[in-house]
């Protein structure tokens, strides 16, 4: 093996047992293009082939790809990794494609985004079908200096201009799954600080094939404008667009998000209480007189930490905006500066509650629309399901418990089950008003934003009331039968979700 190559296994062992992943499971996903396949072979002479799952999505958008994807197939056996081909199909004349199963084939201005999301829809399908944690990706340093032009170009702050983390948490995907060992597999990318040149030369360097996907060179799509941008500027090195500055520029930003990201779990730790359940954040409201919480004492720290809980709360796949950021600071300060009693606003699909006595200031969901959350009918027990895409909810049956087979349960939002369960739900809400008044719990719109949740036995043709405004309803099957948990998606705001490396490779670039 040549010495580039060896310290880029080396360097990619490193990433792996930092990460605690090096005796684990991994999903290789490969697409045929040199990074792809590079990494491949970097990862298994780093850790083995045993370890090793790849799987390929085939698109189904060029005449090639099913010769491509069977081309990785056969690579992947000469590695000793096993290897699955997900194609996709798309609606279209043809008699091949299956119509029930297809969807339409996106616009050119949507079809990047439909892409992914359809793609890591099939690459979490493989990782729950054989219980993997942790997807590899073959992103280098040079789609990093392309993602941090791309949002540069958006006008992106700190977070934006960080770039891609080397370990993220997976993107959102609605499911249902067996409560037994539920999570989500994280997203790793360890060739980001190994630049494609170098990554071309472990391909030729090994005999390595590999697939140049024809439609990266159509600079329609903005990202291949800007990779042509990053790799013209390669023989120039003062180029503002050459990918090494722009790679410090990032790092830096990485090292000025690490020093925010720790300075907000502190605050959040030391003034904000996070209800799981709930879906919702408690934040401190005491003050002096004439003086905003400590919290509020930095403006940059407190619009990041807004961002922070803001995100946690709605769980949407893109940061909020300033504007609905400033809206929330705008609307606390009012509530200290003008003696508003009476201060409480709605922005991002997140609502902010005004402190009342002991309660702090709370922002939670907001009170959604009827049919705005779809409703989700006949779910086995002992299953989970991502509700609201911010809530995993599970129904159980409790051992020793006798449940007839064939049981399901139903969730819904408490503005569509107002319309057929008004009367079961005025006499929950009633039994909860030995809850004190100024408690999260009680207050209607928290209550408002919480499932509710229908059993339907198999003996039986009407569904019972089980759950709803945040409680089991007394005297049900939750009582007696049945387990029944809700809590947020996402890891407590406090925790940092992504891990990034903030110094200078020594693999070549």
């Amino acid at each position: 093996m040549d010495p580039v190559t060896t310290q880029a296994v080396k360097h990619v062992q490193g990433i792996l047992e930092m990460l605690n992943l090096a005796n684990k499971r991994l999903l290789l996903a490969i697409s045929g293009g040199a990074d792809s396949m590079a990494l491949a072979y970097l990862v298994r002479h780093a850790v083995g082939p045993t370890s090793c799952h790849a799987v390929t999505v085939d698109h189904g958008f060029r005449p090639q790809s099913a010769f491509e994807a069977h081309a990785v197939g056969q690579y992947m056996k000469t590695l000793g990794i096993r290897h699955e081909i997900r194609k996709l199909t798309w609606k279209a004349d043809s008699a091949n494609t299956d119509q029930k199963t297809a969807i339409p084939l996106p616009s050119l201005q949507r079809m990047e985004e439909v892409f992914r999301q359809r793609r890591y829809a099939e690459i979490n399908s493989v990782c729950r079908s054989h219980g993997i944690g942790a997807v590899l990706t073959g992103h280098h340093a040079g789609d990093q200096a392309e993602t941090f032009l791309f949002r540069f170009m958006r006008q992106s702050g700190i977070y934006g201009l960080s770039g891609m983390p080397l370990q993220s948490a997976w993107p959102l995907v609605d499911h249902t799954e067996s409560l037994e060992g539920r999570s989500e597999p994280v997203v790793v990318r360890p060739l980001l600080q190994i630049g494609k040149p170098t990554l071309y030369h472990i391909c030729k360097t090994h005999r390595i094939e590999w697939h140049e996907d024809g439609s990266n060179q159509d600079v329609r799509f903005r990202r291949n404008l800007l990779r042509k941008a990053i790799s013209d500027a390669d023989n120039h090195t003062t180029s503002p667009f050459h990918a090494k500055s722009l790679l410090n520029v990032c790092m830096a930003m990485q090292r000025h998000r690490d020093f925010i990201n720790h300075s907000i779990a502190a605050l959040l730790t030391k003034h904000a209480a996070v209800h799981a359940s709930l879906g919702a954040i408690e934040v401190s409201a005491q003050a002096d007189k004439g003086q905003l919480p400590p919290w509020m004492a930095n403006a940059a720290l407190c619009e990041r930490m807004l961002a922070r809980i803001v995100s946690w709360v709605n769980c949407k796949d893109h940061p909020p905006e300033l504007a609905h950021l400033q809206q929330f600071s705008r609307t606390i300060c009012r509530y200290y500066t003008e003696d508003s009693e009476h201060a409480s606003t709605s922005a991002a699909n997140v609502t902010l509650l005004a402190p009342a006595g002991s309660r702090g200031w709370v922002l939670c969901r907001q009170r959604p629309r009827r049919l705005e959350i779809p409703l989700q009918t006949e779910i086995p027990l002992n299953a989970a399901v991502l509700w609201d895409k911010r809530l995993m909810v599970g129904v159980r049956k409790r051992s020793g418990c006798h449940v007839p087979d064939g049981t399901t349960w139903e969730i819904m939002s408490l503005p569509d089950a107002m319309q057929q369960w008004a009367d079961c739900l005025a006499q929950h809400r009633h039994a909860l008003r030995k809850i004190h008044r100024q408690h999260i719990e009680r207050h209607h719109t928290v209550q408002a934003s919480q499932p509710v949740i229908l059993v339907k036995l198999a003996t039986s043709e009407n569904p019972k009331l089980v759950y709803a405004l945040g409680k089991p309803v007394a005297g049900s099957l939750a009582d007696t039968c049945l387990d029944i948990t809700v809590s947020a998606l996402k890891n407590c705001p406090t925790e940092n979700q992504e891990i990034v490396f903030s110094h200078t490779s020594n693999v070549p670039f």
